[in-house]
């Protein structure tokens, strides 16, 4: 597939269905520079220009030499306002919990029951008394750079702003500029992780909630009750 300053141009070989379909389909295309090196190696198409808006071409992501592209799909919808809750397990009346299940005759509502039908009996009850004696609270938005030192962020910003200086000039200076000030952020975010992560594991008898919320935060697979 050739890209050339937005407009597609005929190639030979199996590329060239691609390059009709795209045109018989009246599709505009918005990357109009690079994105990497000289060469423009990705494409965002729409139906209408009107769709897409604000393109822009901003430096790498981590160690890629790919660079990113960000842009702003304009679409109308409702916003949705609805304000979600979850329980507040920290603040449960758990002493009321267990003056409730002590009142209950478990060997009179249990008896002749199957295995699956306890189960489901214990399991009602578990829900009643979660709702009954566990508040709700808001659920707000979890921060996901506590680890992120003063420095690391001022080092962050700094990389922004020589890259923008490099996208700007276009000349080798800048960029060599722009690549220390890279390495220098890289290290800076490492050194600021592993700090924060030897500060709470460190005071995890002290503050095991930070411990275990940092934890749930950064594992891959999500464990869900079976309740």
């Amino acid at each position: 597939m050739g890209i050339y300053s937005g407009h597609l141009y005929r190639v030979p070989g199996e590329d060239q269905e691609f390059l009709n379909l795209v045109q018989d389909s009246f599709l505009s295309q918005h990357v109009l520079e690079a994105t990497r090196g000289e060469n423009v190696l990705y494409i965002v198409l729409s139906s209408q220009k009107e769709f897409v808006d604000n393109v822009k071409i901003c430096e790498p992501l981590g160690c890629s030499d790919h660079n990113q592209i960000h842009f702003i799909i304009k679409v109308k919808g409702e916003r949705n306002r609805k304000i979600r809750y979850r329980k507040n397990f920290h603040k449960g009346r758990y002493k009321d919990m267990r003056e409730y299940l002590a009142k209950i005759d478990w060997n009179n509502t249990l008896k002749n029951k199957t295995a699956t039908e306890c189960w489901n009996i214990l399991k009602s009850e578990i829900y009643c008394v979660v709702d009954k004696f566990v508040p709700l609270k808001k659920q707000g938005k979890r921060s996901k750079k506590k680890h992120l030192s003063k420095e690391a962020i001022r080092k962050i910003k700094y990389k922004q702003m020589m890259w923008k200086t490099y996208r700007h000039t276009g000349s080798e200076e800048d960029y060599s500029i722009y690549k220390g000030a890279l390495n220098q952020a890289t290290a800076e975010i490492r050194n600021s992780k592993r700090s924060y992560e030897q500060k709470i594991a460190f005071n995890i008898k002290h503050d095991s909630k930070s411990f275990y919320a940092y934890v749930r935060i950064n594992r891959k697979f999500r464990i869900r009750s079976v309740l």
